[in-house]
């Protein structure tokens, strides 16, 4: 054989190796680089959670994270979905309404082990009631992200020109209803309070206050058999009902209560921790609102509610979706959320972070609200009784039925679900 012929094919030799071996580095960097989605609702989160992924993929050489958000109202359907299909995200938000639902089926990873194991994750400086509410029998499925405690919002230019005090810790029920009486401003359209037809901001709340529950302890009961909760509702009715100083509920079917606060239209809202930051990004509200706790009636209690990050059990980037999750629970993660403002981070003592993000606002009231917290009622099945609770309550909001006339049929559908939880 000739010399030029060998030298041809050495030369072809060492350019297929060469093609050879780039092809394996190559393949070796995509194995590596796992592309994880955290799936999330609420857009007013987003920066937070970009924050805390973006401070992560800078750390990682072989993970990224994409934040993806699905609106509330195509969110669940979509999860379901994806469940379904064996193709959910791989990391993503839970809600304590719709965990029990997803308990089933072996659709979320166990956690337990790896919380055994963190050196990032410390369960005792999260609420007890939220890891329990994330717990199915030995199963962990989510990690407390954030919580929520409900506030007394007010409008600080109406409380000055009608010479009222701002609402503070010694206020009562009767201090609500006096002040609201001499805030109201029918000529003018401005109300003392919004009572809309809501539970977790509005009539639970009172509930509580009042001695009474949503749900016997045992979810077995609805709490609308005790004398204690249909006086508390009734009263909070009453106020659009029999002292007029709210809406209607056919006026609300025309406005938010957000509308006619952030409008100045309204004294005095109940609003929770997460829709501060939508009362800030609003050029009136941000300056004339403020915030204090809830007033008392036999008991100081406020609503408490926490969502949770959970792993899909068929990712394919399991040891990846761990290393973000613990991330996102560890000091770091839960002060970068917290310094956003969307919502209070679970964990204690990052918590304050969301507090300083709203100078302007009196915030520290929704962690102190926490010495007397009561988590937000739920069962197996807690989507379909709290429409039954709604359906039976509209008459009465509307002034046509009183709470004790409707409180039986109520408690009856909604023992018929809890029957077959």
């Amino acid at each position: 054989m000739k010399k030029e012929n060998w030298k041809k094919i050495f030369s072809a030799f060492l350019l297929s190796l060469s093609l050879f071996l780039v092809g394996c580095n190559n393949g070796e960097e995509t194995s590596k680089q796992a592309e994880i989605t955290y799936s999330i609702w609420d857009p007013v989160q987003l920066p937070g959670m970009q924050a805390v992924a973006k401070v992560f993929n800078e750390q990682q050489d072989d993970v990224h994270v994409n934040v993806e958000v699905t609106p509330w109202e195509q969110y669940w359907t979509k999860l379901e979905s994806s469940a379904k299909g064996g193709k959910m995200p791989d990391i993503f938000w839970m809600h304590s309404n719709e965990i029990a639902k997803y308990s089933e089926g072996q659709v979320l990873m166990d956690l337990s082990e790896v919380i055994e194991t963190s050196d990032e994750i410390d369960f005792s400086l999260f609420p007890e009631e939220l890891v329990e509410l994330y717990t199915d029998g030995d199963e962990q499925l989510g990690i407390p992200k954030d919580y929520s405690t409900i506030g007394l919002w007010y409008n600080k230019d109406l409380f000055d020109q009608a010479g009222i005090d701002y609402p503070d810790e010694t206020w009562t029920w009767d201090t609500l209803l006096d002040a609201a009486i001499e805030l109201t401003d029918q000529e003018k359209g401005i109300y003392g309070f919004l009572a809309p037809l809501n539970r977790e901001e509005g009539y639970h709340n009172f509930i509580y206050q009042n001695g009474g529950e949503v749900l016997s302890d045992d979810k077995k009961q609805s709490g609308f058999r005790n004398p204690a909760t249909v006086e508390a509702v009734q009263w909070y009715v009453d106020l659009s009902i029999k002292y007029g100083v709210s809406p209607t509920a056919g006026e609300f079917s025309d406005n938010s209560d957000m509308s006619y606060f952030q409008a100045g239209r309204a004294a005095m809202s109940l609003f929770g921790s997460w829709m501060t930051a939508e009362i800030a990004s609003n050029e009136n509200s941000n300056e004339f609102a403020d915030v204090a706790v809830l007033p008392a009636g036999e008991e100081r209690a406020s609503i408490f509610n926490g969502l949770a990050n959970s792993i899909s059990a068929d990712t394919p980037h399991p040891e990846a979706a761990i290393e973000f999750l613990e991330f996102l629970s560890s000091e770091e993660g839960m002060i970068l959320q917290g310094k956003e403002g969307g919502a209070i981070p679970a964990l204690k003592g990052a918590d304050v972070s969301f507090t300083e993000a709203y100078p302007q606002f009196n915030t520290e009231v929704f962690i102190e609200q926490m010495d007397y917290r009561e988590i937000k009622p739920y069962s197996k099945y807690t989507v379909r009784w709290e429409y039954e609770e709604n359906d039976d309550l509209i008459p009465v909001f509307f002034g046509d039925v009183t709470v004790e006339e409707v409180s039986e049929q109520l408690a009856d559908n909604v023992e018929r679900i809890l029957e077959t939880e």
